[in-house]
């Protein structure tokens, strides 16, 4: 599935190939991103402040997130060797802050929007996975919240579905050849937004046929994929750039003129028809400007809050899977 809300990756130790792991394997496909955090990650920072996070007014303890990662070093045989190898901060902590965060931001966002989760349904999850315990082998969760990371995804799932055929972007856009001169250009647009007109331009009339345009206007309902990016998660005014898909070496730059809740849904549109990980994604980019609203602040013992991912990663790495900033406004005169 999209690894938008946190990469996972499987740890290198041991054999995996019986049929219930399989099954196992492939039910996480669909709740991967919260449920199925596999241990993964590189480098480390500092430790400073007393909390791992501050989400709005609510801190993330860092003693909490140090219970958590006795428990992963209980249990996980290759979270020992991280700590040896002195990893565990990125490898272990960083993931568990990364969920700490995502579920305050859905929690709130599932309580200002209505949403609930029945019971009933995490029960299932958690069931058809094979309990609590199996499915948290080789993660990053703790069995006994291991219930808590079923119903956050089910509640993020639910957030997408009611906000899959609502959303509609206008924006003005172009495609360039890689990340460094896609981010050069945003900046620039972000000081200049005037600049944005030749850029399509140029773009336009290039040899290679470049896509671009102006007042462009895509629906969630008509391009579910693209809703998933945040292009579809960012306030009017704001300038991104970002690869529009994983296997795509070029970038796009967007100027995101006007973002809609309330677009009417086309006549062939079908929620029921989108997968879990897809309404994920979107659920995800409708709580971005929330995010953004009640602000993350990250202890730089793990890092930093990265909007496009929506998850933690190493300050180095910030921006590197896309870029966003405000643009520059021209004050009155």
């Amino acid at each position: 599935m999209s690894t938008v809300l946190i990469s996972s990756g499987q740890i290198s130790s041991g054999q995996n190939s019986s049929a219930a792991r399989r099954r196992r394997s492939t039910l996480l496909g669909a709740f991967g991103a919260v449920v199925g955090v596999l241990l993964a990650g590189c480098g480390s920072g500092p430790a400073q402040a007393s909390s791992a996070a501050i989400v709005g007014d609510v801190s993330i303890p860092l003693e909490r997130v140090q219970n958590q990662i006795d428990v992963v070093l209980k249990k996980e045989p290759a979270a020992q060797e991280y700590q040896r190898q002195r990893t565990l901060d990125a490898q272990v902590s960083q993931p568990i802050v990364t969920l700490a965060v995502q579920h305050e931001l859905i929690t709130a966002a599932a309580k200002r929007e209505g949403i609930t989760v029945d019971e009933n349904a995490v029960t299932q999850v958690v069931d058809s996975l094979g309990g609590a315990e199996l499915a948290s082998q080789r993660t990053v969760n703790d069995p006994a919240t291991f219930r808590q990371r079923v119903r956050d995804q089910l509640m993020e799932i639910e957030l997408g579905r009611k906000y899959a055929d609502k959303l509609e972007v206008t924006f003005d856009y172009f495609l360039t050849k890689d990340s460094q001169d896609a981010i050069t250009k945003a900046k620039l647009v972000a000081a200049d937004p005037a600049k944005m007109e030749q850029f399509v331009k140029d773009s336009s009339q290039s040899a290679a046929g470049g896509q671009a345009e102006l007042k462009a206007k895509i629906t969630s309902a008509a391009s579910p994929q693209i809703a998933q990016t945040m292009l579809f998660g960012v306030k009017p005014g704001t300038v991104v750039a970002f690869p529009p898909s994983p296997d795509n070496a070029r970038w796009m730059v967007a100027y995101v003129r006007d973002r809609r809740t309330d677009a009417k849904p086309s006549g062939d549109s079908s929620v029921s028809q989108l997968t879990p990980d897809v309404l994920l994604g979107i659920g995800q980019r409708v709580m971005q400007p929330f995010a953004e609203e009640i602000q993350v602040k990250v202890n730089p013992r793990y890092g930093v809050w990265d909007m496009t991912l929506m998850k933690v990663v190493p300050a180095g790495e910030a921006g590197t899977a896309g870029f966003q900033a405000t643009a520059r406004t021209k004050s009155a005169a």
